[in-house]
């Protein structure tokens, strides 16, 4: 099954960090992200439709707070996943991302990358999301049929370990 390109921005004004951000995606999702680099807050918000999948952005942007663009891109379109990437590590600012519609939050250092890729492989592949967003299905349709297609792996395996 080919897998649909989705469109990831990353506000970072960083260029060696937004670079080493974009080499790591690239490599891991290969074609499945289209990934755009913005360096102000302005340029994205103009950018985001309902076509943003992903966005990434840096906490501390000149001045600007990402918990407060959160809620500028789920305005925009509710159904973007806002990931903050911030070398601060107060628990309060967390907790205001979140409130405001964040999906996660990552502190940046040597976890950083596993944790990114662990958030943006969640959102790309998770069952639910695919089977309401490629097929049409209804949420409670797609939680039963995921659930009922992981039941059904699980008794296939267990017969064929048991030699049924």
């Amino acid at each position: 099954m080919e897998t649909q390109t989705q469109n990831l921005f990353l506000l970072e004004d960083n260029p060696l960090s937004s670079n080493r951000i974009v080499a790591f995606l690239e490599n891991r999702f290969k074609n499945s992200l289209r990934i755009s680099i913005f360096d102000n807050s302005e340029t994205l918000l103009n950018k985001v439709d309902a076509n943003t999948a992903i966005a990434i952005l840096d906490y501390d942007l000149k001045g600007e707070k990402a918990d407060v663009l959160v809620l500028e891109i789920k305005k925009i379109n509710p159904k973007t996943e806002v990931i903050i990437l911030s070398s601060d590590e107060d628990i309060g600012i967390a907790i205001d991302a979140f409130r405001n519609g964040a999906k996660s939050f990552i502190i940046k250092g040597e976890q950083s990358k596993r944790e990114l890729f662990l958030v943006i492989y969640k959102i790309l592949n998770y069952p639910v999301k695919i089977l309401t967003e490629r097929f049409g299905i209804n949420k409670i349709l797609a939680i039963f049929v995921s659930y009922f297609i992981i039941i059904g792996i699980v008794v296939y395996i267990g017969m064929r370990l048991l030699n049924y």
